[in-house]
């Protein structure tokens, strides 16, 4: 009879990967350390985000994925998803850095620096074994003065 009671509960533990007794820890489990945009005067461009990943759980866990929503000047520029891989044990912090290519338009050196409010929020998936996936998200917005970037012009179809 004293084994019974772990045995009856073994299932109902398993479906608790990925919670916290912290209110909104999971919301808050993301910090955006650092935005990094530059783009060449023949277009292409990165993204950089410098992430400080929580893991606010009581189970380890492994970070599988990012991804991001851009904004500039309040339109939305592009869209994005990173695999990753990157192990956390309960309660650990770390940083991660993802980078995401983007493209602008061709301008050469005649396009002048201008300053842009720059959006990015997004989301780390935290995954638990396969059984449990959660979603901690982020949002942060920069003011940051772009060289050589002309926003893509799309051809209407």
């Amino acid at each position: 009879m004293r084994w019974l009671l772990p045995l009856l509960l073994l299932p109902w533990l398993s479906g608790c990967a990925g919670v916290t007794l912290r209110p909104h820890a999971l919301d808050e489990a993301v910090k955006v350390e650092d935005v990094g945009l530059s783009f060449s005067p023949k277009g292409p461009g990165e993204l950089t985000l410098r992430l400080e990943v929580e893991n606010p759980t009581f189970w380890d866990a492994e970070v599988t994925g990012v991804d991001f929503e851009l904004r500039m000047d309040g339109r939305r520029y592009a869209v994005g998803t990173r695999g990753v891989s990157l192990r956390l044990a309960s309660d650990e912090r770390r940083a991660l850095t993802v980078s995401f290519p983007l493209q602008s338009e061709p301008g050469g050196a005649e396009v002048p620096p201008r300053t842009w409010r720059v959006e990015v929020g997004g989301g780390v998936a935290l995954d638990f074994g396969g059984e449990t996936v959660r979603l901690l998200p982020f949002r942060a917005e920069r003011t940051l003065r772009l060289q050589y970037f002309r926003p893509m012009v799309l051809a209407p179809e």
